[in-house]
């Protein structure tokens, strides 16, 4: 049975008329916002830097409260930003540090026995993947899933009843999609975060890989377990449960749940929308946008988001601005999102910030301790990110690039290898899928280009005038050997190989030491340059030979010095015009441009 025809089975009524409400709840304050794209974009840049200088580059994450959430985190909030305004500058920090250390099992990133962080850092690499394009990453996504995937609940295995636990229930086939830790078969925990991420990355995965149907079979099938059993579009208050109780088969009452619960779904939820064009997928979308912004315990009046669990916040933006940019066509969906990540920026911006610094507090409020804290900066730079996101599109076409102050170097503490990389900054792949691609926006630039067809055209040009003047200097040589022929026409016999220097035996002695030494040549390291000589050494034995036997029979000293510097001249001569004549065979053809690799 397919996961649609599941959720037809189990899911109540998608017309509600409360989730279908998508006008901007009149008790909202500060829905709008005068600031431009570049002030939004400095605070962002701020935010992101204060994260990065505190960042231990021996654990890859800053210090002051580490959780195994902190990096993944960090990973997905420095991606995107980079990944939306087409840039790379954070590459060096996300890739080289903090998800090398990840894939080495920094024990403070990494825990094996928990789906949640397993994924997390699934959904990490998505980011550095899609920011980069940087097919490792891609490949350890991959692999992430795959480590989670034997905990998952299929379709089949829940028609059947066979469950990798031992455990009975009265869920029947409706419990295809959902997912236990690993390394216990005792534990019958089921998280919905987890459930949710594991969505996001399902669907990350099958946007990006379409020929493997597994990603996608195995999103909609988790969605279909979320909708039947963890979402309840009909009351705000209980849009979400935090824990499901398998034997049971009902969520647990008592677990409070969180906005993670709901943020990381939604990422999931529209990517899986936009990729099948489902009507049947859309429409959940569109439930549920309009509750999530709505549930009271999780805002205050204003439409502030006060729900302050350690990374939690960020997802929920996260998972909006996804479900904004992936619809650009429902304009009353897109005005709900954007009054919502306004009110959010606003507060941020205004209550959170700490003056004089660019820290944030965790409170949006403006409540709390005024010292730093990655929990508040990744918060906020989720906030600021999405800001930037929405900014109108008259005022993206202006100038937005971040200015000085607001930019720093990448951090000392981090990963001082560099590798080569893009500043495109969406896989070419995913034009026509993701609307999330960056806008045209770039940070301060690291490189300068290189005029490749002014390297290729003076290349050229030089090589042919070069050789024009060495024709014309043999025409002239050519005169002086036929009058030189009437002295000795075996003369040219005993010319020495051009190029050959005579060095002496040894330094000749120093004088009072006001001899200055000579400075050494040094000619840069080529690959293309030959490694085998240009003439053999059995040649040059040769003329050294004969330049002897030819100093023995000539008497005149001054004479025969005179003809042997000649002939030493015509020869080299001779031998660059011969050079010149191969070297004109080859570049017949205009050399390829050089790859030009960021450092």
């Amino acid at each position: 049975m397919s996961p649609l025809s599941l959720l037809a089975l189990f899911l109540p009524s998608l017309s509600n008329a409360y989730a279908q409400d998508f006008s901007i709840p009149p008790g909202w304050q500060n829905t709008t916002s005068s600031a431009s794209r570049t002030e939004r974009l400095n605070a962002a840049w701020g935010a992101a830097n204060a994260v990065q200088s505190a960042i231990n580059a021996s654990y890859g994450i800053p210090l002051d409260k580490p959780l195994y959430e902190t990096g993944s985190n960090m990973v997905i909030a420095f991606a995107y930003q980079d990944y939306r305004n087409g840039n790379a500058f954070r590459q060096n920090q996300v890739v080289d540090n903090t998800l090398r250390l990840y894939e080495r099992g920094n024990t403070e990133l990494v825990d094996t026995t928990s789906a949640y962080n397993i994924i997390y850092y699934g959904l990490a690499e998505m980011a550095a993947y899609l920011a980069y394009k940087d097919d490792g990453r891609l490949v350890l996504a991959k692999r992430n899933f795959d480590m989670v995937y034997s905990n998952v609940i299929t379709a089949s295995a829940a028609a059947s009843g066979t469950y990798s636990r031992v455990f009975t229930t009265p869920c029947g086939p409706s419990l295809g999609g959902l997912i236990f830790n690993p390394q216990n078969n005792t534990e019958l925990v089921v998280l919905s975060v987890t459930i949710g991420l594991w969505v996001a990355l399902s669907a990350r995965l099958a946007e990006v890989v379409p020929e493997n149907a597994t990603y996608l079979a195995t999103a909609e099938q988790s969605i279909q377990f979320m909708q039947t059993h963890i979402i309840n579009t009909n009351l705000p208050s209980a849009l979400v449960s935090d824990q499901f109780d398998v034997v049971h088969c009902n969520p647990f009452s008592d677990a409070t749940p969180m906005a993670y619960d709901i943020g990381p779904y939604i990422e999931g939820l529209s990517i899986v929308a936009n990729i099948t064009k489902n009507d049947t997928y859309a429409q959940m979308l569109y439930n549920l946008v309009p509750s999530t912004v709505a549930v009271p315990e999780w805002h205050d009046n204003n439409g502030v988001l006060t729900e302050d669990s350690a990374y939690s916040k960020g997802t929920v933006i996260r998972g909006l601005l996804e479900a904004r940019l992936r619809n650009p066509t429902n304009s009353n969906m897109t005005a709900l999102i954007d009054a919502y990540i306004t009110i959010q920026y606003n507060a941020v911006t205004k209550n959170a910030h700490i003056a004089e610094t660019s820290n944030y507090k965790s409170s949006w409020l403006g409540d709390g301790s005024t010292d730093y804290t990655t929990e508040g900066n990744l918060a906020a730079l989720d906030v600021l990110n999405a800001a930037v996101a929405i900014t109108p599109t008259s005022e993206a076409a202006t100038n937005s690039t971040p200015s000085a102050a607001s930019s720093i170097p990448l951090s000392s503490s981090s990963s001082s290898s560099s590798l080569s990389f893009s500043t495109s900054a969406s896989p070419s792949s995913l034009a026509t899928l993701s609307p999330s691609s960056p806008a045209s926006s770039s940070p301060p630039s690291q490189h300068t280009s290189i005029p490749i067809g002014g390297i290729i055209g003076g290349t050229i040009g030089g090589a042919v005038m070069f050789t024009v003047l060495a024709l014309g200097v043999c025409l002239c040589l050519r005169r002086r050997r036929r009058t030189r022929e009437r002295f000795g026409p075996s003369a040219v016999a005993y010319t020495p190989d051009p190029f050959i220097a005579r060095m002496p035996n040894g330094p000749p002695p120093e004088k009072g030491g006001t001899r200055q030494h000579a400075a050494s040549s040094h000619r840069p390291y080529n690959d293309n340059m030959a490694s085998e000589p240009t003439h053999s050494l059995e040649n040059t034995a040769e003329d050294t030979s004969l330049l002897g036997s030819m100093r023995s029979t000539v008497g005149d000293v001054d004479a025969q010095q005179a003809l042997e510097r000649s002939m030493i001249l015509e020869r080299r001569l001779d031998n660059l015009i011969h050079t010149l004549a191969n070297q004109g065979e080859t570049e017949s053809s205009p050399p390829e441009a050089p790859v030009v690799q960021a450092v």
